[in-house]
């Protein structure tokens, strides 16, 4: 009955429409409190068991085309005073893409123009982002910084309160921009951004940290390349990104688990119809690696006493010769 009544909770049987997983597990914990109050513990220990079924994050992110123009946008924005500071924002953003609260509370220390990296300790679990920024962009940081000094606390933020519009309400009294300043600004860059000529994807600041971790991994990075960036565990990149994009430990392990797909016949050659060989071996060059007795020395021929190219092979070998 317990399953049952899962199951018409999933499907609608019970009201016009399906309830959320998180629904159904909120009814659940209620009904273990019945059971455990009414001391009913055979129900208990049974209900206890169910698991709820695990839900898979959904990754939303833009291409490296879409970060692109937005990037262009943001360059664009940046020769109006009043937009620079949201053009910065989406700047940060796209290099390191540190949570929207680091980016409000954003210092100067935390760049290095020298070396020109950008390293911050995250708020939330205290762990070091470092990443690298792009030569094209370090101009702009410094022409940002001779700017925003002639502000209030603009030698320590990048986002101080002193240039902000005020809004009339002071609830808290913060030296730096707040959450709810950062989104906006970000979202005027992304509303504002056309790819050939197409409004991109209408995604949430959080997206930010999914494109640059995909781009990380559509170029065979490794996911302890993006935790240095991101500032996350290894373990955590690996469980939200390792299904969308099989990484190098995956190929190995398929290579090594099929090997026999890279294993094609030698019809056609001199050499027996039962020999295997590896798909995409060239006869010429095995043959020019091979030594006196007629043994290969080349990785790609197969070793294989007296063996001799095809007849067309040499036909077409020494005829232009």
């Amino acid at each position: 009955n317990f399953l049952d009544w899962i199951q018409g909770m999933r499907e609608g049987v019970f009201r016009t429409s399906k309830l959320s997983s998180k629904t159904i597990r909120k009814r659940v914990e209620i009904l273990r409190a019945i059971l455990r109050s009414g001391g009913l513990k055979k129900q208990l220990e049974f209900v206890e068991l169910w698991k709820p079924d695990r839900e898979m994050k959904d990754i939303r992110y833009w291409s490296a085309d879409e970060t692109e123009a937005m990037n262009n946008q943001a360059i664009k924005m940046f020769e109006d005073e009043k937009l620079r500071p949201r053009a910065m924002a989406h700047l940060i953003h796209s290099i390191v893409a540190p949570r929207i609260s680091d980016t409000a509370a954003f210092k100067w220390e935390y760049i290095n123009f020298n070396q020109g990296i950008i390293q911050f300790r995250a708020t939330k679990n205290c762990k070091i982002c470092s990443q690298f920024i792009e030569e094209r962009f370090i101009p702009i940081f410094l022409r940002y910084r001779n700017w925003v000094m002639q502000y209030e606390r603009g030698d320590e933020y990048l986002f101080p309160t002193s240039i902000l519009q005020s809004s009339g309400s002071k609830k808290r009294a913060l030296p730096h921009a707040t959450d709810k300043s950062i989104r906006k600004w970000l979202a005027n860059i992304r509303d504002s951004t056309t790819l050939c000529g197409e409004m991109i994807q209408k995604l949430p600041s959080h997206s930010y940290r999914h494109s640059l971790a995909m781009r990380y991994l559509a170029k065979g990075c490794t996911f302890e390349n993006i935790a240095m960036v991101l500032g996350d565990d290894v373990a955590t990149i690996q469980k939200h990104y390792a299904e969308l994009i099989p990484n190098d430990s995956q190929r190995l392990a398929f290579e090594k688990a099929h090997a026999l797909t890279n294993v094609i016949s030698s019809e056609g050659t001199a050499q027996p119809e039962w020999l295997k060989r590896k798909r995409g071996s060239n006869p010429a060059r095995a043959y020019r690696g091979s030594g006196m007795n007629g043994g290969f020395k080349s990785k790609s021929g197969v070793d294989v006493v007296g063996f001799e190219p095809t007849a067309s092979w040499l036909q077409t070998r020494y005829s232009s010769n």
